[in-house]
């Protein structure tokens, strides 16, 4: 398979090998997920280095530091939150003092389990808060950001946001079933559609059975503008008990990714060395010719909520009359919605608009377009909308400003 220029963002060239399996790799050196893998390396460095030893041996050219679930609400389950700095700097440095300069070292960052308003008790900014505090510790220590195994969306922005202060490469993938949903209904497409246009390096599946991700890869690499990933799991329940696929097996499973569009592959749960040294072998030994052409769609003009993709057509396209915000503004969202619109326009004129619309967002059917003339609470509302919005360039906000805002929250200026 010949080497192509990956995003420039990320220093090597695809293909690129990611590593296989911490959580479950750590086992074999007395791991028992009684306390999180974070706390359990700091305590047993040598089995961490071992492990990321095999996988470097084995091919791999990107290793994650081993702090999967270890930001302060996930630690709570293990009474160590406030420890969140301590573990994920400690965790982290271990795989920078050993495999600096050998391997790209991502931060790796997972789910909160939080949920935002009105699904949870949680703001979006506190959410965002919880990443950052990792990410500021994680940062000295890694090359690049990734963020796995998140099924909310929201969570998968806050944590994007949180990164990108750090001015390093991010990659994102996500566990999905074979409708390519998430476990509480976000859709892999429109997560794909909403975090590229936010700037992420590559985006893709994890924890996902080998066996799903090739027609997954083929639905959304007509839509992708930046590398697709496949880092499935080799084990699997069947009739009640954990069943595992070889290492032949699995890399035979993710080469038909790779023919669909995969550029980056590497292992999930149950993944050792010998699944990275196969499917090294695979990556050596493709040939160009087997790799389907893809065809790539224009996706300027889509917009996306968290499990809806919508693409506009400049000529047809009407937009709704502009929704005023406010605490009980469903009802009008929901009207607008029925209507025969095909966007639904809000009016942010303060940062308490932007709040109330952040609460009944889940309201609108329609894709979402922001007309405002406040820079402070435009920004609010692209910060909050869990999707991909319109900027009214009908705007007295200077347009510099506003082509800084669509770039950095992934919007559409229309």
């Amino acid at each position: 398979m010949d080497s192509n220029p990956v995003s420039q963002d990320i220093p090597i060239r695809l293909p690129i090998l990611l590593d296989g399996g911490t959580g479950t790799g750590l086992e074999k050196y007395g791991y028992d997920h009684s306390m999180s893998t974070a706390q359990f390396v700091c305590a047993h460095p040598d089995a961490l280095v071992q492990l990321q030893q095999s996988f470097l041996d084995a091919g791999s050219q990107v290793l994650y530091t081993a702090t999967h679930g270890a930001n302060c609400e996930n630690l709570k389950a293990f009474g160590a939150e406030d420890k969140t700095e301590e573990l994920n700097a400690t965790a982290a440095k271990i795989t920078y003092d050993n495999f600096h300069g050998k391997a790209l070292i991502a931060g790796c960052l997972s789910s909160t389990g939080l949920y935002i308003e009105p699904y949870g008790d949680y703001t979006f900014t506190e959410i965002m808060s919880v990443y950052r505090q990792q990410v500021k510790a994680l940062s000295p220590y890694c090359d690049m950001f990734v963020i796995e195994t998140v099924p909310a969306l929201w969570n998968m922005r806050a944590a994007v946001l949180a990164c990108k202060k750090e001015n390093k490469p991010i990659i994102a993938t996500m566990k999905v079933d074979e409708d390519g949903d998430t476990a509480i209904g976000t859709n892999v497409l429109c997560a794909m559609l909403v975090l590229q246009e936010m700037g992420i390096s590559a985006f893709g599946l994890n924890c996902t059975s080998a066996d799903l991700c090739p027609d997954i890869i083929e639905e959304i690499a007509p839509y992708a503008k930046i590398p697709l990933i496949v880092k499935p799991s080799a084990v699997f329940e069947a009739n009640g008990e954990k069943q595992s696929i070889s290492p032949d097996e699995f890399a035979f499973a993710v080469k038909k990714s790779v023919i669909n569009g995969a550029g980056i592959v590497g292992g999930c749960c149950g993944t050792g060395k010998e699944h990275i040294a196969a499917l090294r072998e695979m990556l050596a030994n493709i040939d160009n010719s087997e790799i389907k052409p893809v065809e790539k769609q224009d996706t300027s003009l889509a917009l996306a909520t968290e499990n809806q993709m919508f693409f506009l057509d400049p000529e047809t396209t009407e937009f709704s009359p502009a929704v005023e915000c406010g605490p009980y503004m469903e009802d009008d969202i929901a009207q607008m919605c029925n209507e025969s619109y095909d966007v639904l326009t809000v009016s942010i004129n303060s940062p308490d608009d932007a709040i109330d619309f952040g609460r009944n967002m889940h309201m609108a059917t329609l894709p979402v377009a922001f007309l405002s003339d406040d820079e402070i609470s435009l920004k609010m509302a692209l910060m909050l909308y869990q999707g991909r919005a319109i900027i009214d360039k009908k705007s007295l906000i200077e347009p510099e400003k506003l082509e800084a805002m669509a770039e950095k929250y992934g919007a559409v200026l229309y």
